[in-house]
């Protein structure tokens, strides 16, 4: 066989093996959409043999570890559940929307938190904010120390109007992490988190007010609430976001951390917001006697 031949066969068979490892891939990710579909329509069994076949003809597969994860937590097996999205996480790697990796870290942390175990719950935080490139980074994390000094100095109006970060995956994490460490008395860590947090969703709702108005210019904290709570569709995004009771953990951070007129503004501020909901009631109930609410009994 000459070379030319030889070296034409060998082409031949990798396009083959291509060719064969494509359709694998996509037969793998029927059968994932498959399970999804029977999961849906909570035929756990029959979603479980799916996701199982996906992963087999894949070899890794991530997102059906992570929907396997899904499935044992909805029966009831909590420990089967980690078990799984650990597994998903560990193959990180191989995710096809490589952000996935971050909803898993999510689901862990919410089981965590659902079974009190809040260290585990604080770990798998941690481990999204360590991604957070505006948080962490070392060339950021000078801005990070002026953001927080601009606030104890001048307040949230004016952080807000310096500062706009594009809402990120860890919004939600640092969210959690402020809440959890005004719960357990970290009351500077916790402004740092919810100032991060903060910032995300206000940046997020700028961006929709400056699209329905070219001439949008943000002024103070309480004009950006009022225009949250005149829109349907931002009231949506601010309750389910968490942007309210950051806001409020914010203030109670700050009121614990020795800087009680600016708690009072921002609780001046939520408890004129109807949409606020809870948060309006509590902000109220804070102008009238400030308290810092009960820590959270936290086991190592």
């Amino acid at each position: 066989m000459t070379a030319r031949r030889s070296w034409l066969v060998l082409v031949a068979l990798l396009c083959g093996a291509a060719a064969a490892f494509a359709l694998d891939a996509n037969q793998s990710w029927l059968l994932f959409e498959q399970g999804n579909a029977a999961a849906s329509r909570k035929e756990y069994g029959q979603a479980l043999r799916l996701y199982k076949a996906a992963i087999e003809g894949a070899g890794q597969f991530p997102e059906a570890e992570a929907a396997i994860g899904d499935i044992y937590l909805e029966e009831g097996e909590a420990e089967l559940a980690q078990r799984q999205y650990q597994k998903a996480y560990s193959l990180k790697q191989a995710f096809y929307v490589p952000q996935m990796q971050y909803q898993v870290l999510y689901k862990l942390a919410n089981l965590f938190e659902i079974q009190q175990q809040y260290k585990q719950m604080e770990d798998t935080l941690t481990l999204i904010v360590a991604d957070d490139s505006h948080f962490q980074d070392s060339a950021n994390q000078r801005v990070r120390t002026q953001v927080e000094k601009v606030f104890l100095e001048k307040g949230l109006d004016r952080v807000l109007l310096l500062y706009t970060f594009d809402d990120t995956f860890s919004a939600a994490a640092h969210s959690k992490l402020g809440w959890f460490y005004y719960r357990t008395g970290r009351f500077g860590p916790a402004i740092s988190q919810l100032l991060y947090s903060v910032i995300y969703r206000a940046s997020q709702v700028k961006h929709v007010l400056l699209e329905r108005d070219v001439d949008y210019q943000f002024t103070t904290v309480a004009d950006l609430l009022a225009g949250i709570d005149s829109d349907a569709d931002l009231r949506d995004y601010a309750a389910s976001s968490g942007f309210y009771g950051d806001l409020y953990y914010l203030a109670g951070s700050t009121f614990a951390n020795g800087y009680p007129r600016h708690a009072t503004s921002l609780w001046k501020v939520l408890s004129g917001v109807a949409s606020a909901g809870q948060y309006r009631d509590l902000s109220s109930r804070q102008l009238k006697k400030p308290f810092i609410e009960p820590l959270l009994t936290v086991t190592k």
